[in-house]
């Protein structure tokens, strides 16, 4: 009797996402399915615009690599709830998330992030990315070397917090099934995934951090982020807020998530948005100074570095 495949579902969702859906579809098309299965779970959250045309004529017309479905709730629930709701519909062992103004960069990213996190026995497996901002300036974030956190929770939320290794994006990672089902998605509208990303992340045994760079990111100008900086920001700080009392514990983790929702702060009473110079440099200059406050336990000196 033949072996069962394992699963890797991948959930996006859209809402007015016409102008680049067609280019995240065919990065998935065009992934290369071997040792294991795929499930695409695409879902229509009541978009206006012409996207699910888009999407239904492009399932029509080319030779699809595994299970694509199209769903959609009853009524619009923004990010969040439509990202829950992919989840509760897949039936994958493994998942990942594919925003639907974003493509996957390589036509193997897939296969390899499946071996990755089987090789590694790794609960999430996190990737670089490149960053396009709506000014049209472009940046790569990633590690330089492999990285991994080994049943660290305190150093995981660290990663996150402190040192912008792991992202609060649902996006750039695999995760296993039992990751996602360890918490439900938020169903926010905004800040989804400073709510649910630091809580699978301190609930995951193994994490690794890949130097290699996957996944093409757009900032979308008509995002409900771009267009309602305030209550953004603040639903930011909120929602790391939300996160202290689970670590009240851990002075470290705490002053960390202070330092970081300080960011958000200066940003919403300056009317800063990430894009302004101001912005970055102040986002340096916090990182200049947290190198001070955590002499001992920089990045280098924390981090197990994967050998080569």
């Amino acid at each position: 009797m033949a072996k069962k495949l394992k699963k890797v579902s991948i959930i996006t969702t859209f809402y007015n996402a016409q102008e680049f859906i067609t280019a995240t579809l065919e990065s998935i098309c065009k992934q290369k399915v071997n040792g294991f299965e795929l499930e695409y779970v695409i879902v229509d959250d009541h978009s206006p615009d012409g996207s699910r045309e888009i999407v239904e004529e492009f399932m029509r017309t080319h030779t699809l690599n595994g299970d694509w479905r199209l769903i959609t709730p009853e009524q619009n629930l923004g990010c969040g709830g439509a990202r829950r709701y992919g989840i509760n519909n897949a039936t994958g062992d493994y998942f990942m998330f594919l925003d639907a103004d974003d493509y996957y960069i390589h036509n193997d990213f897939v296969y390899r992030a499946y071996n990755d996190i089987i090789n590694e026995n790794a609960d999430i497996v996190e990737y670089g990315i490149i960053y396009n901002q709506t000014n049209g300036n472009q940046q790569k974030h990633s590690v330089s070397k492999k990285l991994v956190i080994q049943n660290n929770p305190s150093l995981a939320m660290l990663s996150i917090f402190r040192d912008n290794i792991v992202k609060f994006n649902v996006w750039s990672k695999i995760y296993t099934r039992d990751i996602v089902m360890s918490y439900e998605y938020s169903d926010k509208r905004t800040f989804e995934d400073v709510m649910t990303i630091p809580v699978w992340v301190s609930n995951a045994k193994r994490i690794i951090i890949m130097p290699s760079v996957e996944i093409n990111y757009r900032a979308a100008t008509q995002s409900i982020i771009r267009t309602n900086w305030n209550d953004t920001r603040l639903g930011t700080i909120s929602a790391i807020a939300s996160h202290f009392e689970k670590w009240k514990n851990d002075p470290e983790v705490l002053k960390a998530m202070y330092g970081r929702s300080m960011i958000d702060l200066e940003a919403m009473l300056n009317n800063h948005s990430s894009e302004n110079e101001g912005f970055n440099e102040m986002s340096k200059l916090n990182t200049y100074m947290l190198k001070y406050i955590y002499p001992d336990s920089w990045q280098d000196k924390v981090y197990e570095v994967a050998e080569e």
